[in-house]
């Protein structure tokens, strides 16, 4: 798992070429977001991996708080955030998470927590389901 916590703390890193486009704020169709928005969306999703992190190692199998990823987008008015704001935000985010990571032992990976619907996480594979994230979105972004 130390592989992906590096690349986790590098996730920000790999976003920086794609925020730093003229275009990277237009969306090219109405159905997809901008690069801005997508990064936006990443910033917040690895805050709450590191949340869900967090609150799987303070207790035993917690229930994770839902995230409703189009409704914080909307809250967050994702729209008329800028490039220069949400790359330090993203920064943020992933070393933060990064650092939540940084010293798990074997068994700490394993701790699990469940979601609303009652699928069940270790931190080992919501941590690999965050790294996918990251390499998800930049795909939509570049492609």
């Amino acid at each position: 798992m130390i592989d992906l916590k590096h690349r986790i703390a590098e996730a920000a890193a790999s976003w920086a070429p794609a925020l730093a486009r003229p275009d990277a704020a237009d969306r090219f169709r109405e159905d997809r977001w901008s690069t801005v928005e997508y990064a936006a969306h990443l910033r917040d999703v690895l805050t709450e991996f590191r949340s869900r992190t967090l609150l799987m190692l303070a207790e035993e199998a917690p229930t994770l708080p839902n995230f409703d990823g189009d409704a914080v987008a909307l809250e967050s008015d994702y729209r008329k955030q800028t490039a220069a704001e949400v790359l330090p935000g993203l920064e943020r985010a992933a070393a933060a998470y990064a650092g939540a990571l940084s010293d798990l032992d074997d068994e700490q990976w394993q701790r699990t927590g469940l979601r609303a619907d009652g699928r069940e996480f270790t931190i080992a594979s919501l941590t690999r389901y965050g790294w996918h994230e990251v390499h998800h979105h930049l795909g939509d972004v570049e492609g």
